[in-house]
């Protein structure tokens, strides 16, 4: 870590899992900046920034903004992910709704691109990306999600083979489901069913929460010899991966 702090971008800042990586990167001492779609302020970061991943030019406006600010990023975490469908199958699949998924793997390729450069200028860095345990293990009607789920997953590792000559690290925490303390999640109909098969499955007493998340989080960003790992943060879920 630099005398003031690194920078840290955290995409995806709004969300629970968000909010807890915010606070905890700050606690750590990192300078973060907070990127959503909103541009909500979020509890720690030194600055909200509101983008669409989707959009070029408007990440490239808002990193401008960031880098004139702060500098160059050093630890990047991307929580954002489009608003997945859960409740339909493969099979059915609109080929629409799956590139809407498959577009959060290109915004992480975005994100990665423009914020590697500088990394590599540093001589350090950390990239985390929040994947999801359906990736390896797979539910009713979430194919869609856990694809790109999976990819983005895949991408990363390949970026921590890449850049590890440079000082950088690439790695994935995948949650299972998290429950927020601050807005318990009570699911009905089939959602609730699959959330009682999950709890069956756990070898610990309760679903993690975002703060367990960012723990993990944590620990892959102060790590300089951790890179291409995957951190499954499911309660003890067993996960053939």
């Amino acid at each position: 870590m630099t005398a003031a702090g690194p920078v840290a971008l955290v995409a995806g800042a709004t969300g629970p899992i968000g909010r807890s990586v915010v606070r905890a990167l700050a606690a750590e001492g990192a300078r973060v900046v907070a990127l959503s779609r909103s541009g909500e302020q979020v509890p720690g970061c030194v600055q909200a920034l509101d983008c669409d991943l989707g959009d070029p030019s408007a990440l490239d406006a808002a990193m401008s903004t960031l880098e004139a600010s702060w500098g160059p990023v050093e630890i990047l975490v991307n929580a954002a992910h489009p608003s997945a469908d859960f409740g339909t199958p493969v099979a059915e699949l609109d080929p629409g709704v799956l590139a809407g998924q498959l577009a959060g793997v290109t915004a992480h390729a975005a994100l990665c691109a423009r914020v590697v450069p500088g990394m590599r200028r540093l001589g350090r860095g950390r990239v985390v990306y929040v994947a999801g345990a359906s990736m390896a293990r797979p539910l009713p009607g979430a194919g869609g999600y856990a694809a790109a789920k999976a990819a983005g997953a895949v991408l990363t590792r390949h970026l921590a083979l890449e850049e590890g000559g440079a000082g950088i690290t690439a790695n994935v925490v995948a949650p299972g489901r998290v429950l927020d303390p601050v807005a318990p999640d009570e699911p009905s109909g089939p959602a609730a069913a699959l959330g009682q098969e999950l709890g069956r499955r756990l070898a610990l007493p309760t679903f993690p929460s975002p703060d367990d998340v960012a723990a993990a989080v944590c620990l892959l960003v102060a790590s300089p010899a951790l890179t291409g790992q995957t951190i499954w943060v499911t309660g003890g879920e067993p996960i053939a991966a």
